[in-house]
C-alpha cells in the first residue's frame, strides 16, 4: 500500500531540520567528555607545572561545554514556588576551596562528576555562563574537576572566556617581561633578568635575577638591599602584572 508523503512548504523544511539537527545532537551528547577538554586534562602536570595544560583547557573551553552539577527543583506544589520567581539565577553552582579561594565547580563529563558527586543531576552549559558568573560570585575563580585531578582556572583566563576575548598567560607576555625587566633594573643596577613562569594552583611566579657582584659592589649594603626591596615591591604592584595574573610571587633569585 502506498504512503501519501505529506507535502511540505520550504520554511516547513527548514523547521523540520532544525528540529532533527537539535535531536541528533541531543542524543550525542549524553554528558561524555569531549575531546579538546579531554585531549587538554591529559596533558597533566608535568615540568611546566601544569601551564601547557591549562593553556590548552581554556583553548578548549572556547569551542566546549562543561557538566556542572545543580539541585533537583523542589516540587512547587509543595514549595509554592516555581523556579525563576525569586529573582535569582535559579542555577545553584556548586562552590570548592582551592588554594587561591573559593571557585566555581565545573566537571568535564557527566561521569567524572558522579565520581566525585554521587548522586548530583549533571546540566550542560556553555564556559561563558559560568564565567560571567564566577567573576561576581568567586572574584573569578573556577575548578574543573575537583576531588580528582583539579585544574585551577585563574581569574585573567576566566575573564577572557566570559567575554570572549583572547587569552594571553602573564608567562607568555614578553612586553609584560620586558617592561618589568626595565623597570626593576632602572630600580636596583643589580638586577640582570627577570623572567615569568607558571608555579601551579593559578600562581604566577616573577623570578628576579640579581648580579651576585654586582649587588657586593654597591655603594653599601644597606643602600643595594633598600634598591633590590623598592625594585621587588614596583614588580609586585605593575598594574600590566596585576591584571594579567590572579596570585603572585615575586622571588629574587641570586647569580
Amino acid at each position: 500500500m502506498a504512503v501519501e508523503l505529506p507535502n511540505l512548504s520550504e520554511e516547513q523544511k527548514n523547521r523540520l531540520a532544525q528540529r532533527l539537527s537539535m535531536m541528533s545532537h541531543d542524543r550525542a551528547d549524553v554528558g561524555q567528555g569531549l575531546p579538546r577538554t579531554t585531549r587538554a586534562l591529559v596533558l597533566g602536570i608535568g615540568g611546566d607545572a601544569g601551564a601547557a595544560r591549562l593553556e590548552a583547557l581554556v583553548d578548549a573551553l572556547v569551542y566546549e561545554r562543561v557538566i556542572v552539577p545543580i539541585d533537583v527543583e523542589p516540587d512547587p506544589r509543595v514549595t509554592g514556588v516555581h523556579a525563576g520567581e525569586s529573582g535569582h539565577n535559579p542555577i545553584d553552582f556548586v562552590r570548592a576551596q582551592t588554594p587561591a579561594g573559593e571557585a566555581l565547580a565545573i566537571y568535564s563529563s557527566a561521569e567524572v562528576l558522579s565520581a566525585h558527586r554521587p548522586g548530583a543531576r549533571p546540566m550542560a552549559l556553555d564556559f561563558r555562563t559560568i564565567g560571567l558568573t564566577a567573576l561576581v560570585e568567586t572574584g573569578g575563580r573556577v575548578v574543573v574537576n575537583p576531588g580528582t585531578d583539579a585544574v585551577l582556572l585563574p581569574r585573567p583566563a576566566v575573564a577572557s572566556l566570559a567575554q570572549g576575548d583572547a587569552w594571553l598567560p602573564a608567562w607568555r607576555d614578553e612586553d609584560l617581561r620586558d617592561l618589568l625587566l626595565a623597570e626593576s633594573s632602572a630600580a636596583c643596577p643589580a638586577i640582570a633578568d627577570v623572567a615569568i613562569v607558571y608555579a601551579g594552583d593559578g600562581l604566577t611566579r616573577v623570578l628576579v635575577s640579581v648580579d651576585r657582584a654586582r649587588f657586593a659592589q654597591g655603594e653599601g649594603a644597606s643602600s643595594m638591599t633598600a634598591a633590590l626591596s623598592a625594585a621587588l615591591n614596583a614588580v609586585g604592584a605593575n598594574p600590566r602584572l596585576i591584571a594579567s595574573a590572579d596570585r603572585v610571587e615575586i622571588a629574587p633569585v641570586l647569580r
